[in-house]
């Protein structure tokens, strides 16, 4: 998200808050019980009030701060306090929301501030409808912000915004993967706007293939998968296709096999398309396709080292990276890169009888295999 840099008029003068103060632990917020043995501070109308959020606090609804308002969301930055607002977040006339750290507020609704408001946020916040600010309204981000509805941030007469661009849906999932799977898994959030919804992606190994399973959460106007695979992160191979369901807003299960996986670290992600060419990668999975000790040296023991042959899984296509011979004492003795598996390893110098180390690095993986001359 891009850096915006607009001055923040702060606001120098509130009225004086009252005494009136909340600080909770978890639960909703009209349970009595959250609040530290208080009476729950009411959901309309709300005035002269101090709240401080010290753990995960649920408003099933729409939550009305009428003025002089004072809302600090984790009040321990090493804590991820939560406050959910199921309905419309408001404020109005003089009231500050300040969320802190890894704190996050969750508006499924619509977030709408007017008349001296400050926000200053280093935390998360999402809001599901639309954000609009009224008259001087002065927000301040430096965290993670995202609006999946419409943004109306900072059209208000006297109203500023500075800091990280707000993200949409899109931003969302590629951003916070693990924040999206909480909207549409444990909030219900599955006919917003959130483009599809991935639950998970893993990566397995059996008789050296590569097993890939993911599953969706949502699917909206949705084509299909397509499988890459990397050894670098970096240079991209498409290896397969898989139809998608299209539309739906319950799990759908998906597999594919990776039966050409070649020996070594690799790297696997899921390219999703949508029915109109539209496409988002999904997070980066590793796995190790080892040698699994199924390389072998014959013959071992040997008579000499001028004709050894290294025996590779059937499945093992590729040349070797790299092939050294080492005494002991780890004197390195001879060396092949590239290394054809259907040639010989011809060691040019006669060695004593003894034990010696072949070490075996491919892909990232390394192999050490103990040679024996007899």
């Amino acid at each position: 998200m891009k850096k915006v840099g607009i001055l923040i008029l702060l606001l120098t003068s509130f009225q004086a808050f009252s005494q009136s103060s909340f600080d909770e632990q978890t639960g909703a917020w009209t349970a009595n019980s959250t609040w530290n043995g208080s009476n729950a501070p009411g959901t309309t109308g709300l005035k002269n009030i101090n709240i401080t959020i010290n753990g995960t606090v649920t408003r099933t609804g729409s939550l009305d701060f009428d003025q002089n308002a004072n809302i600090t969301i984790n009040n321990n930055t090493d804590d991820s306090d939560t406050l959910i607002v199921t309905g419309d977040l408001i404020f109005n006339n003089n009231t500050v929301l300040t969320i802190r750290g890894s704190s996050i507020l969750i508006i499924l609704g619509n977030l709408e501030s007017n008349n001296n408001i400050i926000v200053s946020s280093s935390g998360k916040l999402v809001v599901v409808g639309s954000a609009s600010t009224g008259n001087n309204t002065n927000i301040s981000n430096s965290g993670d912000f995202y609006i999946l509805g419409t943004n109306n941030l900072g059209t208000g007469g006297g109203s500023n915004y500075a800091g990280t661009t707000p993200g949409d849906a899109q931003d969302l999932v590629d951003n916070d993967q693990a924040l999206a799977d909480y909207l549409v898994n444990d909030l219900g959030v599955v006919n917003s706007t959130l483009p599809i919804v991935l639950k998970s992606f893993s990566a397995s190994i059996f008789n050296n293939n590569i097993n890939l399973d993911w599953i969706t959460a949502k699917e909206e106007n949705f084509s299909h998968f397509e499988l890459e695979r990397s050894l670098d992160q970096n240079n991209w191979e498409q290896i397969g296709k898989v139809q998608g369901l299209g539309e739906s807003n319950s799990d759908v299960y998906y597999d594919f096999i990776d039966e050409n996986a070649p020996f070594g670290k690799l790297y696997y992600r899921l390219k999703s398309v949508d029915i109109d060419a539209t496409f988002e990668y999904s997070p980066v999975v590793s796995i190790e396709n080892g040698f699994e000790g199924s390389l072998r040296i014959m013959p071992n023991p040997a008579q000499n080292a001028s004709n050894l042959k290294i025996h590779v899984p059937a499945k093992f296509k590729e040349n070797i990276d790299y092939v050294g011979l080492f005494d002991l004492s780890g004197v390195k003795i001879q060396e092949f890169r590239n290394f054809d598996t259907q040639s010989s390893l011809q060691i040019e110098k006669e060695l004593k009888a003894g034990m010696y180390i072949l070490k075996v690095n491919h892909n990232s993986l390394q192999e050490n295999i103990r040679v024996i001359i007899q």
